[in-house]
Protein backbone atom coordinates (compact mmCIF):
# COMPACT_ATOMS: atom_id res chain seq x y z
CA UNK A 1 0.00 0.00 0.00
CA UNK A 2 1.40 3.26 -0.99
CA UNK A 3 -0.43 5.47 0.33
CA UNK A 4 -2.36 6.17 3.51
CA UNK A 5 -6.00 7.12 4.57
CA UNK A 6 -6.74 10.43 5.90
CA UNK A 7 -10.28 9.80 7.02
CA UNK A 8 -11.81 6.41 7.75
CA UNK A 9 -15.61 5.57 7.04
CA UNK A 10 -17.09 2.49 9.14
CA UNK A 11 -20.35 2.10 8.07
CA UNK A 12 -20.47 -1.91 9.25
CA UNK A 13 -24.48 -2.42 10.33
CA UNK A 14 -25.43 0.19 7.56
CA UNK A 15 -27.71 -0.66 5.14
CA UNK A 16 -28.14 0.48 0.77
CA UNK A 17 -28.66 3.22 0.09
CA UNK A 18 -27.20 4.57 3.04
CA UNK A 19 -24.10 3.61 2.61
CA UNK A 20 -23.39 5.55 -1.02
CA UNK A 21 -24.70 8.59 0.61
CA UNK A 22 -22.13 8.40 3.55
CA UNK A 23 -19.76 7.87 1.48
CA UNK A 24 -20.47 10.61 -0.74
CA UNK A 25 -21.18 13.39 1.84
CA UNK A 26 -17.12 12.39 3.33
CA UNK A 27 -15.60 12.26 -0.01
CA UNK A 28 -17.67 16.09 -0.58
CA UNK A 29 -16.20 17.18 2.88
CA UNK A 30 -12.51 15.42 2.22
CA UNK A 31 -9.75 17.65 0.30
CA UNK A 32 -8.78 16.81 -3.42
CA UNK A 33 -6.04 14.10 -3.23
CA UNK A 34 -7.06 12.27 0.18
CA UNK A 35 -8.04 9.01 0.63
CA UNK A 36 -11.03 8.16 2.18
CA UNK A 37 -11.19 4.22 3.61
CA UNK A 38 -14.86 2.82 3.86
CA UNK A 39 -15.56 -0.45 5.78
CA UNK A 40 -18.54 -2.12 4.80
CA UNK A 41 -20.47 -5.33 5.66
CA UNK A 42 -23.54 -5.00 3.89
CA UNK A 43 -22.97 -7.08 0.79
CA UNK A 44 -24.93 -5.45 -1.60
CA UNK A 45 -22.99 -2.29 -0.61
CA UNK A 46 -19.26 -3.86 -1.77
CA UNK A 47 -20.66 -2.98 -5.63
CA UNK A 48 -22.76 -0.22 -5.20
CA UNK A 49 -20.20 2.10 -3.58
CA UNK A 50 -17.19 1.47 -5.81
CA UNK A 51 -19.94 2.19 -8.78
CA UNK A 52 -21.70 5.36 -7.25
CA UNK A 53 -18.57 6.84 -6.27
CA UNK A 54 -16.96 6.44 -10.01
CA UNK A 55 -20.53 7.11 -11.72
CA UNK A 56 -20.69 10.47 -9.73
CA UNK A 57 -16.80 11.05 -10.31
CA UNK A 58 -16.64 11.77 -6.72
CA UNK A 59 -13.15 9.95 -7.04
CA UNK A 60 -10.82 7.08 -7.77
CA UNK A 61 -10.99 3.70 -5.97
CA UNK A 62 -7.85 2.82 -5.49
CA UNK A 63 -7.71 -0.24 -3.94
CA UNK A 64 -10.59 -3.15 -2.24
CA UNK A 65 -10.07 -6.10 0.01
CA UNK A 66 -12.85 -8.52 0.89
CA UNK A 67 -12.01 -10.53 3.94
CA UNK A 68 -14.77 -12.91 5.73
CA UNK A 69 -17.38 -10.55 4.85
CA UNK A 70 -15.94 -7.29 5.28
CA UNK A 71 -14.98 -5.05 2.24
CA UNK A 72 -12.45 -2.48 2.84
CA UNK A 73 -12.33 0.19 0.09
CA UNK A 74 -10.14 3.26 -0.28
CA UNK A 75 -11.26 6.43 -2.78
CA UNK A 76 -8.80 9.09 -3.68
CA UNK A 77 -11.18 12.04 -3.29
CA UNK A 78 -11.07 14.07 -6.44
Amino acid sequence: MDFKEDQILDLRGRQCPMTFVYTKVALENLATGKVLKVILDFRSAFSNVPKSVKKQDLGDVIQEIENSGIKTIWIRRK
